[in-house]
């Protein structure tokens, strides 16, 4: 009976692995798209607002989240 549990535990654990890769690769896709949209005086735009806001260079995730939040 532990020998099934311990699969079960595994295969779980398994699953939920696999999920959190996909949003994980979900994500980085999304940036990549969203930034592909931009033109360069946005993406510089942004780049250099959430810079002075922050205090350090954003990294292109941060840019793209930002951006599709802020857009109109």
């Amino acid at each position: 009976m532990k020998r099934y549990y311990l699969q079960l535990a595994v295969a779980i654990i398994g699953v939920i692995s696999f999920f959190a890769l996909l949003g994980v690769i979900g994500d980085y896709d999304y940036t990549e798209q969203v930034i592909l949209s931009m033109s360069q005086e946005e993406y510089d735009s942004v780049s250099q607002e959430l810079s002075l806001l922050n205090g350090y260079t954003p990294s292109e995730r941060e840019i793209a989240h930002w951006w599709a939040e802020h857009q109109k």
